[in-house]
Formats: structure tokens, C-alpha cells, sequence
């Protein structure tokens, strides 16, 4: 179920039993712990929820982050690629942003109107403050999918929680 693991155990639901875990390396996705794709949704393009992260010890900020996700969509080869919105939120030592990208992108040889909402939070290491894990949570689906998927996405964000991991163990992304 995961191509890589979390550096934390992460628990989450997904919002109905329309979507399923996939493997992300069987869709080509190959930086995703986790995946998910929306069946029965309108049009021809099926909805994602990923679930992607790592540590950072460098003292880029969530706004660099997020500007990073931006880029990748242009190297993967997507055109058009823009910044909607973003909203910073979260603690001091859980700071998130939410973002909202606009992309026009080939996918399966048809050019998809596409948008990604995305939460890029922050956990600081307690032990060490210059550390810290940068989880990335992103809803990918059409212009036309958009105002169903983003409450089904806060849904799933709302189920998302770290779980406290037990020494020696491997940090799995653990849906609910």
C-alpha cells in the first residue's frame, strides 16, 4: 500500500467508500506514501488524495515548501501552472499552509483542467528544533470536479492525525 514510508505515523480516513487505496507506484506516482483515487466522479478524470513527507533540516519556510509543490507541477510538464490562494494556519510547532494550484496538464493523452489543494504542515523534532517533518496532504482533480472534491478533501483532513509511535517501530501511513 506504500511505495515509501513516513517518517511519523500518520492515521486518516478517507471521506466515503467512493474512494480507494491504490498503490501510487501502479499510477506512476513515485514520491507518495499513500494513495487514494475517487471512483464515480463526474467527467473522465478520477480524483486523487495523496499523502507525502519527509524530514527537512534546512530552514526553508512552509511558503518555500508549498513554492517547491508549485515548481515540481511545472517539471513534471504541466503548463499554465498557477497559484490560487494560500492561507497560512497551524501552531508554532505544528505551522501548516493551504494552498490552492491551477494546471492545465496531459493526462492519458487529454488536457485536463486540473486543481490541487494542498496541506503542507510542519512538525518540529522537540528534541532538536532545526529538524522537523513536512507532511504534504494534495486532492487532485478537474475544474469541473473542484467544488465536490474540496469537501470531501476537508473531510479526510479533518479524520488526519499523528500517532504517537512506539520505540523501535517503522513510521506507516495507518488509514483509519
Amino acid at each position: 500500500m506504500s511505495s515509501s514510508t513516513l517518517p511519523l505515523p500518520v492515521r486518516f480516513a478517507l471521506p466515503d467508500e467512493a474512494w480507494t487505496p491504490v498503490d501510487p507506484e501502479s499510477l506512476g506516482v513515485r514520491n507518495a506514501a499513500f494513495l487514494a483515487l475517487r471512483g464515480g466522479a463526474a467527467g473522465e478524470y478520477h480524483p486523487t488524495i495523496t499523502v507525502s513527507g519527509g524530514w527537512r533540516g534546512d530552514a526553508a519556510s512552509l511558503e518555500q515548501i508549498a513554492d517547491e509543490s508549485v515548481e515540481k507541477l511545472r517539471a513534471e510538464g504541466a503548463e499554465e501552472v498557477e497559484l490560487l490562494q494560500r492561507r497560512s494556519l497551524g501552531t508554532e510547532h505544528a505551522p501548516a499552509l493551504t494552498q490552492a494550484v491551477g494546471a492545465v496538464a496531459t493526462v492519458e493523452g487529454r488536457r485536463q483542467d486540473l486543481r490541487q489543494a494542498q496541506v503542507v504542515q510542519g512538525l518540529v523534532d522537540v528534541e532538536d528544533s532545526a529538524r522537523r517533518v513536512v507532511m504534504i496532504y494534495t486532492l487532485t482533480c478537474t475544474f469541473a470536479q473542484w467544488e465536490q472534491m474540496v469537501p470531501e478533501f476537508q473531510a479526510f483532513m479533518a479524520t488526519v492525525e499523528v500517532v504517537p509511535q512506539q520505540p523501535g517501530s517503522q513510521a506507516e501511513p495507518q488509514p483509519k
